[in-house]
């Protein structure tokens, strides 16, 4: 299978070369680092490490993601995505090939186990994680467990499911479209480590937090609306939906609240 992998970046001048590094140890094919806006030589850093740079001014995580699709080989049959702060660790991209290569039409890295260093993802996060997840689980029957930025998928299957948020929307549409379709999706255990450099777009962050956690349940709520099987008739599950998505995310608002107050009470 011919791999392209993406790594959005923005102001993360600190870690992509390192990271363009470390990938290209382990991984065979393009490497795509898509400057997302950044005000900070992350554009040099990522050149000089070997990596395809391209610009794409327009803030937003999903947008740069279908930018480096728009510019990998138009033969590339799998796209591997992964951040470029220092967090993933590339040693796992084998894994997820090698389950795309069994039939998955979906890879995706879980960040759970020993491999997880503590603190490295957010309360907030989790809860997001977690929400995300059930949330899926409830409408279409499969429950994922992360929201991980770590993820290979199918040249045919990201065609096919064709996400169009270009926030950070953009994963939790294309795991939720993946599991209406019923398409096959893996997950797999995978490491993760705080940030080597820089700052977090999100996390720690409440408003930041606030909108990506909106962004995330507004998506979901689409993707259900407009899932194949769904009728008119089928009115009164979506305003049990709706409810239940208003719910969450005002859970979800006070989880970020309280962590911000103790945060700031420390």
């Amino acid at each position: 299978m011919k791999a392209t992998l993406i790594i959005p970046a923005r102001d993360e001048m600190k870690t992509i070369g390192d990271v363009v590094r470390a990938v290209r140890a382990v991984f065979v094919g393009e490497i795509i680092v898509v400057d997302n806006g950044s005000t900070d030589a992350t554009a040099e850093r990522g050149t000089e490490a070997g990596a395809h740079v391209i610009a794409e001014p327009v803030a937003g995580y999903g947008r740069a993601c279908m930018a480096g699709v728009a510019a990998a080989a138009v033969d590339t049959e799998v796209f591997v995505f992964m951040d470029g702060d220092g967090s993933d660790w590339p040693e796992d991209i084998a894994s997820l090939l090698a389950a795309v290569a069994n039939g998955a039409d979906l890879a995706l890295a879980v960040r759970r186990g020993e491999g997880v260093e503590r603190g490295s993802i957010a309360p907030a996060a989790t809860f997001g994680n977690w929400l995300s997840g059930s949330l899926i689980g409830w409408l279409w029957g499969r429950r994922l467990h992360d929201l991980s930025p770590l993820k290979a998928v199918r040249a045919d299957t990201l065609r096919l499911v064709d996400p169009v948020d270009r926030t950070y929307g953009w994963t939790v549409e294309l795991l939720a479209s993946a599991v209406a379709l019923k398409l096959k999706v893996v997950e797999g255990p995978a490491g993760y480590r705080k940030r080597a450099g820089g700052k977090s777009k999100v996390s720690g962050q409440l408003a930041p937090s606030v909108r990506a956690g909106g962004r995330i349940l507004v998506t979901l709520a689409r993707v259900w609306w407009r899932r194949p099987d769904f009728t008119r008739a089928g009115a009164a599950l979506g305003l049990l939906a709706g409810m239940v998505f208003l719910g969450a995310f005002v859970a979800w608002l006070a989880s970020v609240l309280s962590l911000k107050f103790v945060y700031r009470s420390e």
